[in-house]
């Protein structure tokens, strides 16, 4: 995930190298083909994945919408990377509102708040208006039996 304009620049010029990469070997008849068909397949999976980056950047950056899209619970981290993206906030504004170091927030966004205490993660969400939404959901019956623990034969 991006998650500043620095690595939006260093993302483009990526993209623009596997483009150039992705060109050259469609061209290239020097080597086996089937070496080039696994280079071209490996370099077009990197394609498309530095292309959805960028893309979520962007509509971070421009979307006027301001809801968050609802998340599973491992994807809180990145929701506070989005807020900070779709708001125009400077490391330095994002810090302050969340109440720590510009440097610790640097030390969270590199490992995307994997990180922070649940506890912390709970408090930085509140600081910016995030909430909270528990659901339930129904086990399935596959599901329940695995939950189960083993029993003994008598």
């Amino acid at each position: 995930m991006i998650k500043n304009e620095k690595q939006y620049k260093i993302s483009k010029k990526l993209l623009s190298e596997i483009n150039e990469n992705i060109a050259n070997l469609k061209k290239d008849t020097t080597q086996h083909p089937l070496k080039i068909k696994m280079m071209l397949a490996s370099a077009l999976n990197m394609q498309k994945e530095v292309e959805q980056d960028i893309l979520l950047y962007e509509t971070l950056k421009t979307d006027t919408i301001q809801i968050l899209k609802e998340r599973l619970f491992v994807d809180l981290p990145s929701l506070l990377i989005e807020y900070k993206i779709k708001s125009g906030l400077t490391q330095k504004e994002f810090a302050a509102q969340l109440g720590i170091k510009e440097q610790q927030l640097q030390r969270y966004e590199a490992d995307n708040f994997r990180s922070v205490t649940f506890k912390n993660l709970i408090r930085f969400l509140d600081a910016v208006g995030l909430e909270i939404t528990i659901k339930e959901t129904r086990m399935t019956r596959t599901n329940k039996h695995k939950s189960r623990k083993k029993q003994s034969p008598k």
